[in-house]
């Protein structure tokens, strides 16, 4: 029998795409015009929790492309469509060192993100816009993230992430980043035996106060999902999903900015993945959709993702 897959030895370099690798997603209940800092869904079709298979350094990219539409608080859509473009590089640095017993590593991301949205006609008072936007998203900075095998096939991982304010400008309908810091506590489980690679990945999103408006957006739980199996020497196909809640409530102290405060945003959604080894790259597809929206953009998207080592250390 087979006591750990292909993944802990090529697909783990996967792990360099973590939830925080990615910033463009679902237009949210948080603060009118500002994405979520990271999508629903960024950690998917990975082995989260699985250590790196050599020391050295990694780069990988993730490109998204979402059509969307905002729902209410009751789940109805609304004419406001949305259009994401994204692209994300990240670089992650294993070092050797072991710290508390696991894997250390580290990772710095760049996101930037090119976001269209519409209000299609409809009867008043519903606000009408037309409007474009593109830049950085808010650049993610990995200081510590552990790996800990508790049982042959079987990793656990936890880490934190700061997320930077990206680019903002008030006047805009929609924008690419945020402005206001972050910090995002995560841990993950990975099961990579007989060729499965069953994943779970839970974040909290600490958001802080927009110092220009006052506007401070909710804290957020997203769970990531993955079901993947390998299939020969170098495929592996499989079933993704994410839960992202809201669990906090927007704040607007004075409702001068806005004059209002948003609802709590949820997602639910589902997808397929498949990834495909090429020697020492991996690459990945993934298509999803939101099976429900609140307060929140639902639709669909495609992501492209490839990861390439670039320098080893050691022997």
């Amino acid at each position: 029998m087979e006591t750990t897959s292909r993944y802990t030895k090529t697909g783990a370099r996967l792990c360099t795409l973590l939830a925080a690798t990615l910033m463009a997603g679902q237009v949210s209940a948080r603060e009118p015009g500002v994405l979520p800092t990271i999508p629903p869904g960024a950690s998917m079709g990975v082995p989260i929790a699985a250590p790196a298979p050599a020391n050295g350094i990694a780069v990988s990219s993730r490109s998204g492309l979402s059509f969307q539409s905002f729902y209410d608080d009751n789940g109805n859509k609304t004419p406001t469509e949305i259009t994401i473009k994204d692209t994300v590089l990240q670089f992650a640095i294993v070092p050797g060192n072991t710290l508390f017993g696991g894997q250390y590593r580290a990772f710095i991301s760049l996101p930037f993100v090119d976001v269209e949205g519409e209000n299609l006609p409809a009867p008043p008072p519903v606000f009408s816009f037309n409007d474009s936007n593109s830049g950085f998203g808010s650049i993610e900075l990995r200081p510590i993230d552990i790996s800990w095998q508790m049982a042959p096939g079987m990793f656990v991982n936890a880490g934190v992430s700061v997320l930077t304010p990206g680019d903002w400008d008030a006047t805009k309908a929609v924008n690419p980043g945020q402005n206001f810091w972050t910090v995002s506590p995560s841990v993950g489980f990975s099961y990579l035996r007989d060729g499965w690679n069953a994943s779970a990945h839970l974040s909290y999103f600490a958001n802080f106060e927009n110092k220009d408006n006052n506007y401070h957006s909710g804290d957020e739980v997203h769970l990531n999902l993955t079901a993947m199996k390998d299939i020969g020497n170098d495929w592996s196909f499989g079933a993704v999903g994410y839960i992202r809640e809201q669990v906090t409530d927007d704040r607007n102290p004075d409702g001068a900015f806005f004059g209002q405060t948003s609802g709590r945003a949820s997602n639910r959604g589902l997808g397929l993945s498949v990834t495909k080894q090429i020697g020492p790259i991996s690459l990945n597809a993934m298509y999803t959709q939101d099976l429900s929206a609140r307060n929140s953009g639902g639709g669909d998207r495609l992501w492209l993702n490839a990861i390439v080592p670039i320098k080893k250390f050691g022997g």
